[in-house]
């Protein structure tokens, strides 16, 4: 940090250089012209955030039979149910006792300032994609924060809660191999602006992720289409255990474990020109890595449900196939009480 401080006055020469020489890709933020500050990289504030996360044993989610018990049963003063879904979705239906963020407001800084960072935050949506992205920028942030596994599909069978994005009922049994792919070396990207304070970078980027409404998942159909047809604009990074990377995976894929995702040498190895598909058990640990990387400037989404929707061999994927993952179904409730639009948040 002290040698990119004293070269800063070089900075917009030197990014200019890097561009031309095509190696590096530069996230900008719009700064305003009469800030005293130049931009800065602030792509490592970002990345030791992410690591610091990603080292950290905090489960990937929370199944609905857990949560059922620790929190609906025993109504356990620890734990925030965060219900991310659109307001009025959440007003039909949530899980009693729920609070309300909606998705494109969980990087509002009043929101995050009512959310306690010495609770469990339980993060629901629709499938739990959503809920698991916004956990891993929430605990980048110091919270604590679990996604409900595969969000409100896996606590009803009520398509209209659900967005009338029904689960899947049987795994697709597309294939896989088990030959492994090479690594290549790329450059890191560029984040640039004012802001010093990786909650304020983080918060920031995030925020403008969220603008352009994308959603951060890809279908499997859509993914096994796109192999087929248009290969060369993918990059596949499988975050399972090596062990289960080699017992099976997607062609192509090579292979990242979760966990040193947001390690510089791993970072080196991913593209800035592709589109980067992360691959996990069940798209809930891929979703929060997508997350990350999106963060640090990259073009990333994760394979919705991921290969225990993928494939039904449990001996090469790891997991069990989808539709075996949901024991059972419990209670939704309208909702019965004005949300209060300030204060902290909290339960029980």
């Amino acid at each position: 940090m002290k040698a990119r401080h004293m070269l800063k006055v070089f900075l917009a020469f030197l990014v200019t250089i890097v561009l031309l020489a095509g190696c590096t890709s530069v996230a900008m933020v719009n700064v305003p012209t009469d800030s005293p500050a130049e931009p800065a990289d602030r792509f490592e504030l970002v990345r030791q955030a992410a690591a610091e996360y990603l080292e950290q044993d905090i489960p990937e989610a929370i199944s609905p039979e857990v949560l059922y018990q620790e929190y609906v049963q025993a109504k356990n003063p620890q734990c925030v149910l965060v219900d991310i879904r659109a307001n009025e979705d959440f007003v039909a239906n949530n899980i009693r006792g729920s609070i309300n963020i909606p998705y494109a407001q969980t990087m509002d800084l009043p929101k995050l300032e009512n959310l306690p960072k010495e609770k469990t935050l339980v993060v629901i949506d629709y499938n739990g994609h959503w809920a698991a992205q916004t956990a891993a920028s929430w605990n980048m942030l110091g919270f604590k924060a679990i996604p409900l596994k595969y969000g409100l599909q896996s606590w009803t069978e009520d398509p209209l809660p659900l967005g009338y994005d029904l689960f899947p009922t049987e795994p697709l049994n597309y294939p896989l191999v088990t030959t492994e792919s090479s690594f290549s070396e790329y450059g890191l990207p560029e984040l640039m602006m004012t802001e010093s304070k990786a909650e304020s970078v983080l918060r920031i980027y995030t925020k403008a992720y969220l603008d352009r409404n994308y959603k951060g998942y890809i279908e499997a159909p859509d993914l096994y289409e796109e192999m087929q047809n248009n290969f060369s604009e993918l990059y596949l990074v499988d975050v399972r255990n090596k062990e289960h990377y080699k017992s099976g995976h997607l062609k192509g894929a090579i292979n990242i474990p979760l966990s040193q995702l947001a390690e510089t040498e791993m970072l080196k190895k991913l593209p800035q020109d592709k589109k980067i598909v992360l691959i996990g058990y069940d798209g809930m640990e891929a979703s929060q890595g997508a997350r990350i990387l999106v963060t640090l400037g990259y073009n990333a989404v994760a394979l919705k449900y991921g290969l225990a929707y993928w494939n039904s061999k449990q001996d090469l994927t790891g997991v069990e196939a989808i539709h075996s993952l949901v024991q059972d179904y419990f209670e939704l409730t309208p909702l019965n009480y004005t949300q209060p639009s300030s204060g902290p948040a909290g339960c029980g």
